[in-house]
């Protein structure tokens, strides 16, 4: 078990990765979405008021453990993706919540003495997971490919 200083610093990184989350930054990144990918681009977009709310539970989560919720600085290298096809981001956006995904696991491990925080950090977990199945599903329906590589791997090879 952590302690809670601890806890409550882990949580503002988580924080402000979702506060300015790269579902975010690709809805205002004026992605390239050709006909039939519309419903990529729609998914993108329930997505990020997600991402929104999940910043609002970890808000309250940051001040109901005694802490001030302080998102830090806009990753700004996620600028290199403006106007890039969608299918690309989505294989970007893939990994990242494969990342995202792991990162919880470990946020709900650390909050193993912090019962409140550990049901807050399960909900987001059980979201993110949901996340990365749904972007999964909708390339795979959209662009007719799977967005992984090959095997049971569940990498996506975003550098193609």
């Amino acid at each position: 078990m952590i302690a809670r200083e601890e806890l409550i610093e882990k949580l503002q990184r988580d924080l402000t990765r979702k506060t300015y989350s790269f579902v975010e930054y690709v809805t205002m990144a004026s992605p390239y979405v050709p006909e039939g990918r519309e419903p990529m681009w729609e998914l993108l977009l329930r997505l990020r008021t997600e991402e929104r709310q999940h910043a609002e539970l970890l808000s309250r989560l940051i001040v109901a453990l005694g802490g001030i919720p302080n998102p830090g600085l806009f990753d700004e290298g996620a600028a290199d993706t403006n106007y890039l096809h969608i299918d690309y981001l989505y294989k970007l956006l893939i990994r990242h919540k494969e990342q995202s995904v792991k990162e919880f696991e470990q946020r709900v491990n650390d909050s193993s003495g912090f019962p409140e925080a550990r049901a807050v950090l399960l909900k987001i977990l059980e979201d993110e997971k949901e996340q990365l199945a749904v972007l999964r599903e909708c390339f795979e329906k959209c662009v007719g490919a799977s967005p992984s590589k090959k095997g049971s791997n569940t990498k996506v090879d975003a550098d193609k």
